[in-house]
């Protein structure tokens, strides 16, 4: 057979060819992603509008059902999903939200103390199974996605107040992440961690700090003037609120970065198309719920 030999004009139209289709590729794979992450991103917005508005048993099953979701993906992480502990982890945290649905933020600091006693009987009898570092890492667990999520669903059960002030949370968390991108996108020369979130700048940070204080404001003069005749006192009040929980939800936010970045991952999930796992989404509201309780109860 004869062979006949590629000039490099061949070869370059042929790499040419391929780099052009890769490109069409890229194109379409990102469209793709931005209509997901939209389509998604509006059907998260409807689910959780319609818990937060309801509450009660609504709101309750939603925010168990999200915390033992992310509970899920941490545990897979951190490779204790399948094992004894990721089950006594998944069984101690459906007794907490059964707990907390017959009482209230009390219980918290006693389910903290039984899951450790537990835990660690398990330690003692399955030793050397495992080592202290996986209990921990179990208990962590628990804290920081199950018991921190929960703070939602206490927030909005707080009172005649608390169909109002569970949107804060949002507001300081969400709401302060997009003025973060736009000043960022904007303004951004600095960068605040190399790290762990290459594309946030400290201009995003202080942005994003004062949109939330922003937004906290009208917010309050929208859905509060009913309350109090205070206005301009409460308004304040909470958009300083909001301005704390957006300085505490940009640390949420580098924390779950920073625990993907330790086990090499991208995201904890696809369970969200173009967001990821829940943890990707609610990695900033995680840190907001709780401080946000406690700086509005102070």
């Amino acid at each position: 057979m004869k062979k006949h030999k590629k000039n490099n004009k061949d070869i370059y139209l042929i790499d040419n060819h391929t780099s052009i289709k890769n490109k069409k590729l890229t194109k379409k794979s990102k469209i793709k992603n931005f209509f997901d992450r939209i389509s998604s991103g509006i059907i998260l917005i409807i689910l959780l509008a319609i818990s937060l508005y309801f509450g009660g048993p609504i709101l309750f099953i939603v925010t168990m059902i999200v915390s033992l979701l992310g509970l899920i993906e941490l545990y897979s992480v951190i490779n204790i999903s399948k094992t004894s502990l990721g089950i006594i982890g998944y069984i101690l945290s459906l007794f907490y939200y059964f707990s907390l649905y017959k009482a209230n933020s009390d219980i918290i600091l006693m389910f903290l103390i039984v899951s450790l006693l537990i835990l660690l009987i398990f330690y003692v009898v399955s030793f050397p199974k495992y080592k202290i570092e996986k209990i921990s890492k179990t208990l962590f667990g628990i804290i920081y996605v199950v018991i921190m999520t929960s703070f939602i669903y206490l927030i909005r059960e707080q009172g005649i107040h608390g169909k109002y002030f569970v949107w804060l949370i949002f507001i300081a968390s969400w709401g302060s992440d997009t003025f973060a991108y736009i000043t960022g996108l904007l303004f951004g020369k600095h960068k605040l961690s190399k790290k762990l979130s290459p594309k946030k700048t400290i201009e995003g940070f202080i942005g994003g700090i004062l949109g939330a204080i922003l937004l906290g404001i009208l917010y309050t003069y929208i859905m509060f003037n009913k309350i109090s005749p205070e206005i301009d006192y409460r308004a304040l009040r909470v958009g300083l609120a909001c301005g704390f929980g957006s300085i505490i939800s940009t640390f949420g936010d580098l924390t779950a970065s920073a625990i993907k970045r330790e086990f090499n991952i991208k995201d904890y999930g696809d369970i969200i198309p173009g967001h990821g796992g829940v943890l990707d989404r609610f990695d900033s509201v995680i840190f907001t719920a709780p401080v946000l309780y406690f700086v509005l109860n102070i």
